[in-house]
């Protein structure tokens, strides 16, 4: 399995470092829902003038800047010196605002592709842990990954790791994100095939090593090995990840996979090199 050997979307990369974890973004790069980001930046505005008190006139500009300045709003407005209850900002933003029954169906096209892909596969979102549940539940997507990073357990990894994140966010495309991760699960980032439509979060962790795929584009940007229109042209553009078709859905099958609610990566649990097999993270959601 040689991932420089080029396809759709751009040329062979110069490292054939063969790649030991898959690790994928959530919103826009797994799904195209546009109704959903137009939703989400109507409630962080709406948030911002009614909890933190900031102008209707100067609520469009300020989250333009602060996303990007700091890779999210939140981020910028935590930043800025604003305090925000977490849990409250992501329930107004994200589930108290969207329909994931309406806006997302089941895809079962990109299931087989992901279960026919013989790595360990994880979520790398700045979304918090509902958000994500949810949109993997109705996707029918939530046991093709062996665990789930998202805004709670990176802020709880990153503290544990001696970050101060007691009045900050961490978030892509902040390199420390991809290094605790890859930490976490025992791999170089080298060894890590990393997918967002974000071209900044993109070329982040390509500057740490990682071979990286931006999805939703025709051509790859500074920072990107490939590009992809969407992750249902993986098998055409990366023949040479699907070299193993049904292991992975013939695993769940038998029985060894686990629900969605164990496909949670517990910060304080090891991880050994990922290999051929799923990194044992098997601490259950609660």
């Amino acid at each position: 399995m040689t991932v420089g050997s080029g396809g759709a979307g751009g040329g062979p990369t110069k490292d054939a470092t063969q790649p030991k974890v898959l690790l994928v973004d959530l919103d826009d790069t797994l799904y195209r829902c546009p109704k959903i980001p137009a939703i989400v930046k109507q409630r962080i505005q709406e948030y911002m003038v009614q909890k933190l008190g900031i102008s209707e006139d100067e609520v469009a500009a300020k989250t333009l800047n602060l996303y990007l300045s700091h890779g999210t709003t939140l981020c910028g407005l935590v930043a800025s010196g604003y305090r925000i209850d977490f849990d409250a900002w992501h329930e107004f933003v994200h589930q108290g605002a969207l329909d994931y029954d309406t806006l997302l169906q089941p895809d079962p096209s990109l299931r087989d592709i992901l279960c026919s892909i013989d790595l360990p596969k994880y979520i790398l979102t700045n979304a918090n842990k509902v958000h994500t549940e949810r949109c993997l539940a109705r996707l029918g997507l939530s046991d093709c990954f062996q665990g789930l990073f998202y805004f709670e357990n990176v802020m709880e990894l990153a503290a544990q790791r001696g970050i101060d994140v007691s009045h900050a966010v961490l978030c892509k495309p902040d390199p420390r994100i991809y290094s605790l991760v890859a930490e976490q699960l025992g791999v170089r980032l080298s060894e890590v095939l990393f997918f967002d439509d974000s071209a900044r979060n993109v070329a982040a962790a390509h500057g740490l090593g990682a071979k990286t795929v931006l999805v939703g584009a025709e051509k790859p940007c500074p920072g990107a090995d490939l590009a992809l229109p969407t992750m249902h042209a993986l098998p055409a553009a990366m023949p040479q990840l699907l070299d193993q078709p049904g292991l992975v859905h013939e695993h769940h099958a038998r029985g060894h996979g686990r629900g969605a609610d164990a496909l949670v990566v517990g910060v304080g649990a090891g991880a050994g090199p990922s290999g051929s097999s799923a990194i044992a993270v098997s601490v259950p959601a609660s």
